[in-house]
């Protein structure tokens, strides 16, 4: 059975950095791949329409499927982006949180958008 370790609250909530050891060692006792491969597999559980999506027929809808099934996976990209950004700024990488969010706000504005931008690129 492994120990159990603790966080210092206080030490989290003055924002005081944790030793790079102390958390490379926190990350290895809490088999952290294995957490990763619970919620992998949550997320497939949670969203098998889009493995579905693409078997339409008819060619009218084939697109619009597919298209459908590509927004529904930037849609949990986009959330798997900010719960990655908001572990980084709990444990202290405010930059790197901020860059995340900035990249997964912009990225999503222009996958969401991608159809009006390629008519308002037609029509110039």
């Amino acid at each position: 059975m492994t120990r159990t370790q603790t966080l210092d609250f206080r030490q989290f909530v003055r924002n005081e950095k944790y030793p790079t050891k102390e958390l490379l060692s926190l990350l290895e006792d809490k088999k952290l791949m294995k957490i990763v491969k619970i919620s992998t597999g949550m997320a497939l559980v949670l969203i098998p329409r889009t493995a579905l999506a693409a078997t339409e027929t008819a060619t009218d809808h084939t697109f619009n499927g597919v298209w459908h099934a590509v927004l529904n996976c930037v849609d949990w990209l986009v959330v798997g982006v900010l719960v990655f950004s908001g572990v980084a700024w709990m444990f202290g990488h405010r930059e790197k949180a901020l860059e995340l969010l900035i990249g997964a706000c912009a990225g999503y504005i222009l996958a969401r958008h991608a159809i009006d931008i390629r008519d308002w690129l037609k029509g110039i």
